[in-house]
């Protein structure tokens, strides 16, 4: 595990301070000053320092072995200040300009917080994202990951795909080229969250498809980490797919002033800047600010294709009172794209043609424009030690806008040796979205039994409106795809039809709380109290009729239970269980709707976590239980809403984990998964119970990075690479995917204190392969993933 710590302090160290051995220390969380004292007094040391200094900081407090520079510098880390002295006699004072030497002193002992920025780790302290309680990874009962900073540098990852990618057990599954959706052991993941304040994926949303997105991929530059819940989230989310939860947890102002500016230029003609600057913004250090831009030209592998992408994020946090910090921000980001609609069409065979794939099979006029704001702002306030309470509001609102076409393969028949294919008419898009989020927590800790206990209240309120208008202007006109000219099509006027109108309502209760039965042995019980509403609203703009299909659910409890054994001090056995329950956008053939998805997620395994929390590691076995799943009800007279709740579907596997340092200069994640999901009754004529459940999600899925520092050149150089496999899939329509591995790799060199240069390449061994869509089919939906391909950054960091 790293840490940052000025070099000529630790030549300055006495062999007083150096011999003082190693001491189990369980200090308490508190204002900094009073932190710094009881640390001091533990170790019989003498601090001096002006206590303006510390005014307004707090610490989380001390808990492991530490000697007196391990100690003060996990305490002052962030905070801006830095210790100096001898013998017995320190002092405090405002830490430098940042040199080289002091990104390279590292000790592997010192626990990790739960920011990761600056850190130089591929894993994190703690994470709430489970069960809203601040835990680390080895005391929560489910599985979960972190993607750091570090590794998001490291890779070069950009939009949040590129992240979750690199996730252990989660299938990204692309919808077009340009909408995504994110899946994990079989199942979607349905909830996002940015700082634990919760969202929809659009392409989530009951009813509505991915083409209705009004919002495309956040960009990565403004976060510092992305946390990854896999399997149900009955405490954070009452209703959905038991997929999981993804927590975007954005880049904070700093105490201390830092800044970077990064510029890269990479295959393709793809261009990246980045600026991010922050620090405090008035002399007693109380308003601190972030400002944080990108612009990028971004082009493609594919003819035609590609787009550019501007992004502004500004956040400013202020110290109220000793005790209470508000933090408010905005972000804007707009993407301008021309699509691939739908990619190539396959033989009839279904066989590859023999198509480029740099081939473009749209309109050379074909555009897309994304546009966000999102506005927010959180309040923490400390009432003791012991008992905090945060709330959050955030608003979002997301605009797109478009029109194209594209050759769709004569339906899904596929393309024959003629080489004739037909256009799959013009579409005219614009897609409006709105949401708003807020939440409310209380958390802190209780005497009971002799022993203290931590415990959770909160509340969720989520609302979102979406209103998605389309045109179509028939064109099927029959085209050669090996001559095809996208410049050959005129851009018509196109009127909208059809309007679609969504509205999801979500507000929640909810209670957690760790009961410490022992040292050794920990019990999470919570629940959640929800009440949900969904419409949809479908207007034709031609007759005026506009069908609705209302869903309410009032008064949903979902139970969560966890236990945690620690088995020694670095391995711990947990357990866990909650409910799943999901409401369906579905009627059956009396127009009636059917009950609702509902079911159970168990989890077992074991957790390791070694230098103080550098190093976790993880083995879990789950399954999942679903039933009342919509499917063809069998009757051959129905006509409309052929559908009854009585699909019955089980997901189980295994899922092992490794991420953080193997040593000083070591980093590393490996994750692999296995899954299997299978109905568990018949369906249908064609699926009978132990057939595939999702046959599109790959059974072995291994992910792989590592980077290290070299000790030669003078601590200059580093080198990671890495790898992602997974082996077959297949859709509905039979297009098989034979497995395959991906390589990636990444070279640093650190010119002086303040200027590096890194080089990152992915797919070094330019293998072809598709991307992963559920709905491939010879008529189209066939996507090449990109070539080989290279990025080169240089940056410059104060």
């Amino acid at each position: 595990m790293a840490f940052w710590l000025p070099l000529d302090t630790v030549r300055a160290a006495p062999a007083g301070a150096d011999s003082n051995p190693l001491q189990r220390l369980d200090l308490r969380g508190g204002p900094l000053n009073q932190v710094l004292s009881d640390f001091a007094a533990a170790k019989g040391i003498t601090l001096i320092y002006d206590t303006r200094l510390t005014e307004g900081l707090r610490s989380p407090g001390l808990h492991g072995q530490y000697g007196v520079l391990e100690g003060f510098s996990t305490l002052l880390r962030g905070t801006g200040l830095e210790l100096v002295g001898d013998g017995q006699d320190f002092q405090l004072q405002r830490r430098a300009a940042t040199t080289l030497e002091d990104t390279q002193v590292q000790d592997s002992r010192l626990e990790l917080g739960s920011t990761t920025e600056h850190s130089g780790s591929y894993t994190t302290g703690s994470m709430a994202v489970a069960t809203r309680l601040p835990l680390s990874l080895r005391q929560t009962p489910q599985s979960v990951s972190v993607v750091t900073r570090k590794r998001m540098d490291d890779q070069g990852m950009t939009r949040l795909e590129d992240a979750l990618e690199q996730v252990t057990g989660v299938n990204v599954m692309y919808e077009g080229a340009d909408q995504v959706r994110f899946y994990s052991r079989g199942f979607a993941m349905d909830n996002l969250q940015e700082n634990g304040t919760s969202s929809s994926f659009q392409n989530s949303v009951p009813g509505m498809g991915s083409a209705e997105a009004s919002s495309d991929s956040p960009d990565m530059a403004l976060y510092d980490r992305v946390e990854v819940l896999r399997g149900a989230s009955g405490l954070t989310q009452g209703t959905g797919e038991p997929g999981g939860t993804v927590n975007l947890v954005r880049k904070a102002p700093t105490p201390t002033l830092q800044a970077s500016a990064s510029l890269g230029a990479g295959s393709w003609d793809s261009y990246r800047n980045e600026i991010d600057v922050s620090g405090p913004l008035n002399a007693e250090g109380s308003l601190r600010g972030r400002l944080v831009t990108v612009y990028q030209d971004k082009q493609s592998f594919v003819d035609h294709v590609g787009g550019d992408r501007q992004v502004l994020f500004g956040t400013l946090a202020y110290d109220l009172t000793p005790s209470t910090t508000l933090t408010s921000g905005y972000t804007w980001q707009k993407s301008h794209i021309v699509p691939n609609l739908y990619g190539v069409p396959m033989s009839t065979d279904f066989s590859s043609l023999p198509l480029s794939r740099s081939t473009f099979l749209g309109a050379s006029w074909n555009a897309m424009t994304f546009e966000k704001n999102n506005a927010f702002a959180q309040i923490e306030h400390h009432l003791d030690d012991n008992w905090k309470l945060d709330g959050s509001l955030n608003y979002t609102s997301t605009h797109g806008d478009g029109q194209f076409i594209g050759v769709f393969g004569n339906g899904v028949a596929g393309v024959g040796s003629d080489g004739l294919a037909r256009l799959n008419n013009v579409i005219r898009r614009d897609n409006e979205g709105d949401q708003y989020a807020a939440n409310l927590n209380l958390t802190g800790d209780f005497p009971l039994f002799a022993r203290r206990h931590e415990l959770v209240l909160g509340g969720d309120y989520q609302k979102e409106h979406y209103d998605n208008r389309v045109g179509i202007l028939a064109n099927t006109a029959q085209v050669d795809v090996y001559s095809f000219d996208p410049s050959s099509l005129d851009k018509p006027e196109v009127a909208y039809r059809n309007r679609y109108r969504y509205d999801n309502y979500q507000r929640a209760l909810y209670a957690a709380s760790r009961f410490n039965l022992s040292d050794d042995l920990k019990l999470i019980l919570g629940s959640r109290y929800s009440s949900f509403y969904f419409n949809g609203r479908f207007l034709n703009l031609g007759t005026g009729n506009e069908p609705r299909s209302p869903y309410r659910e009032d008064g949903k409890l979902t139970p969560y239970g966890g236990l945690v054994w620690d088995l020694s001090d670095n391995v711990s056995w947990y357990a866990s269980y909650t409910s799943i329950f999901k409401p369906q956008n579905v009627v059956d053939e009396g127009n009636s709707p059917l009950k609702p998805i509902v079911g159970a997620n168990y989890e077992t395994g074991l957790k390791g976590s070694y230098f103080d929390g550098g190093l976790n590691l993880s083995a879990a076995v789950f399954r999942i239980l679903q039933e009342n799943r919509a499917i063809d009800n069998g009757n051959p007279s129905c006509v409309d809403n052929c559908y009854e709740a009585a699909g019955k579907v089980r997901s189980q596997g295994l899922e092992l984990e490794a991420s953080g340092a193997l040593s000083e200069r070591w980093q590393v994640f490996a994750g692999y998964t296995f899954t299997r999901s299978e109905y568990r009754d018949d369906v249908s004529s064609t699926i009978k119970a132990g057939d595939p459940y999702g046959q599109w999600f790959p059974k072995h899925l291994l992910r792989v990075y590592t980077d290290y520092r070299l000790a030669a050149g003078g601590d200059r150089w580093s080198i990671g690479g890495g790898l992602t496999s997974q082996s077959s899939t297949d859709t509905t329509r039979d297009m098989y995917q034979g497995g395959y591995t991906l390589f990636s790799a990444n070279l640093a060199y650190r010119v002086d204190a303040h200027t590096s240069i890194s080089l990152v390449g992915n797919n070094l061994t330019d293998k072809t392969y598709y991307l992963p869509v559920s709905n491939r089919h010879r008529g189209g939906n066939n996507f090449y993933g990109e070539p080989r391909n290279a990025m080169l950054t240089v940056k410059w960091t104060y």
